[in-house]
């Protein structure tokens, strides 16, 4: 696997693991539906402990993933950045209460990740018609 799917599969971990922190907690419930749904998108599994491994180190890091998309943007296919957005935000909605924070986090990745208000709007459309 390139280097570039590697960093693609990454992201999206870290943007799952990040938006289940948003509400200061890492559940199992949560790492049991990051584990799903990173399966889900990346056609490859992970375990819960790969799940807290990242989340651990995300703790410990002091660099925004925000910040890191930003920089990493023009490296990232469009289809990546979709399934950024889209994974985060099943986590966001898996555990049926979606905080402010986590909105705000959501838009400041697809903002990150240069993706247009119109665009990432039909992604959480697509999204919300498909888990009803």
């Amino acid at each position: 696997m390139t280097e570039r799917h590697d960093q693609s599969r990454q992201f999206i971990l870290q943007a799952m693991v990040s938006m289940a922190e948003a509400d200061e907690a890492l559940d199992d419930a949560e790492t049991a539906t990051i584990c799903r749904i990173y399966e889900q998108v990346t056609a490859q599994a992970i375990t819960a402990a790969d799940v807290r491994e990242e989340a651990e180190g995300r703790r410990t890091s002091e660099t925004q993933l925000a910040t890191e998309l930003k920089a990493a943007c023009s490296e990232i296919d469009k289809a990546t950045k979709e399934n950024i957005i889209r994974a985060a935000y099943l986590v966001l909605l898996a555990d049926g209460r979606i905080a402010a924070r986590e909105r705000k986090k959501l838009k400041d990745f697809a903002a990150a990740l240069k993706i247009p208000e119109i665009h990432y709007t039909m992604i959480l459309e697509d999204l919300e018609s498909w888990s009803r």
